[in-house]
């Protein structure tokens, strides 16, 4: 029986497990026919578990750690089950056994892998189809590999898959850090040297055009431009009292968006300072029962619409609309003082080529999106978001977190789930968008219609969201904690209105007009 060693961070998240918060992948896949199921088993066979020996290993404590040990009499029917969804057999229902299977933990006797191949699913069009519902735990592989991994069971239509995650520009060793500081160093300096020159200069020309209001007989006039002028800083300054990490918000007053030494104190602040995410409707401990739902489809071309009408990218905009429904959410439950959250979102730190995955396991590291709420103006909300995910993006945060995730694996078992859990706490949830094949793709000659996934939650998040692409389409899943947000599918109704609100107020016309 042959065994291997497991990484120490492919272990943490083994160890990661909780009840109420599992370390599991959830990932469905529609489709408008049902696929020949003994077909979808010779794929999965062939391309997974002949593949890769996690597969056919279940986990094996070793001392501190853990190892994979591969079970020579493997049956791949251990992990594949076909689901009779029940009547009406509605996306609903399958939602709904979308939602009751990700409560279920794994047992560590066996393959941490499963794939639930459903039938009786009926679309809106009157077809009946299929579904797979895949789980795989944490441990085998990070979701960019995963979601990779399951794509590579697919026939794509003409290579149309962006390579997916991006290897780090620099290297994550501390040597090249300090290097890549260094050599940062002098223009960043001379930046916020400028920036806040500049930023003096436009205080200085507003007090002087205020005086010129004030001569002209205008008074009042003069104050209100003082006070316009000053209410970024004093907002900054008010807010420092209540969460310290706003005082890194200096950054936005006095460096441009590509300073990367500034972008670097900027991130070492809100890891370091921030206390645990902010208490809101949705705050406290989870429970067992999970809930997952999603949006209705939008057209990858009227996000790039909005997008180009804006001068910012699709992702700037699917995160915006995420920033508007979540907005509209707290509004209903009378919780309007929330004016950000903390997402982490998972960066790769190797690139990973289309087709097979050449490894599994953990190579990624967690930025964290401050993304503001309450903003109603839409291009503001916008313009914000891409300064903020463009600041993370000139900055060295993967790789300074991808060390601080290397030196948590390292520690002691219980130090490492007690730190993993206490920067996990600071952040609502963690957040995923996934760039799928651009054409439609097959699974055992059968079309898929649509595919998503989710990451886990850990610490006391309680909710997750994944933006998936794919063949022209953009589909946005909601994964909650059943207690904490009990009403899951009114997440993704308000995504729903805040997209076709944002397209109308951007673009000046309805959603779906020429």
């Amino acid at each position: 029986m042959s065994a291997a060693a497991m990484t120490s961070q492919d272990a943490l998240w083994l160890s990661m497990d909780r009840p109420n918060n599992l370390m599991v992948i959830d990932t469905v896949m529609w489709f408008r026919q049902p696929p020949d199921w003994d077909a979808v088993r010779q794929v999965v066979q062939e391309r997974l578990v002949q593949n890769f020996h996690v597969f056919r290993s279940h986990p094996v404590a070793d001392g501190d750690g853990w190892r994979w040990e591969e079970d020579p009499a493997f049956d791949i029917n251990q992990c594949l089950d076909v689901v009779e969804l029940p009547d009406p057999g509605d996306m609903m229902a399958l939602r709904a056994f979308v939602a009751s299977q990700r409560s279920i933990a794994f047992d560590k006797s066996g393959p941490l892998w499963v794939m639930h191949l459903i039938n009786n699913v009926h679309f809106e069009d009157g077809t009946v189809g299929a579904a797979i519902m895949a789980r795989f735990h944490h441990s085998i592989a990070d979701g960019i590999r995963l979601v990779q991994a399951v794509i590579s069971l697919c026939d794509i239509d003409d290579h149309g898959l962006p390579p997916v995650g991006r290897k780090l520009s620099n290297s994550t060793t501390p040597v090249a850090v300090a290097a890549s500081t260094a050599r940062n160093a002098a223009k960043s300096v001379a930046d916020v040297a400028s920036t806040t020159a500049a930023t003096a200069l436009s205080a200085a020309g507003t007090v002087r055009d205020a005086a010129g209001t004030a001569l002209g007989g205008d008074p009042r006039g003069a104050v209100e431009e003082l006070v316009d002028d000053g209410k970024g800083l004093f907002s900054i300054g008010v807010k420092a009292l209540r969460f310290p990490e706003r005082m890194m918000d200096v950054n936005l007053l006095v460096s441009s968006g590509d300073n990367r030494i500034a972008n670097d104190v900027g991130t070492v602040g809100k890891f370091l300072l921030s206390g645990s995410s902010v208490r809101t409707v949705w705050s406290g401990t989870p429970s067992q029962a999970k809930d997952a739902g999603w949006a209705p489809v939008v057209d990858l071309v009227d996000v790039k619409a909005i997008g180009r009408a804006t001068g910012t990218t699709v992702n700037d905009v699917m995160l915006s609309v995420v920033s508007g429904a979540l907005t509209r959410y707290l509004r209903e439950r009378g919780a309007d003082d929330v004016d950000e959250v903390i997402w982490m979102i998972p960066v790769s730190v190797q690139a990973v080529e289309p087709g097979i995955p050449k490894e599994l396991g953990n190579h990624f590291a967690l930025v964290a999106l401050r993304m503001p709420l309450g903003i109603d103006d839409v291009v503001t909300r916008i313009e914000q978001m891409h300064e903020r995910m463009d600041r993370i993006k000139n900055s060295d945060e993967a790789i300074l977190t991808f060390g601080i995730q290397r030196a948590i694996a390292q520690a002691p078992r219980k130090v490492a789930v007690e730190l993993t859990n206490y920067f996990a706490d600071k952040a609502v949830g963690v957040l995923t968008n996934v760039p799928g094949p651009r054409t439609p793709m097959s699974l055992a000659g059968t079309r898929v219609d649509g595919i998503l996934g989710w990451a886990p939650c850990s610490g006391d998040q309680p909710m997750t969201v994944c933006i998936f692409s794919y063949n022209g389409r953009v589909t946005v899943g909601f994964g909650t904690d059943k207690k904490l947000v009990p009403d899951v599918m009114r997440l993704s109704e308000l995504f729903d209105e805040e997209f076709t609100s944002m397209y109308s107020e951007v673009l000046g016309r309805s959603l779906g007009s020429q």
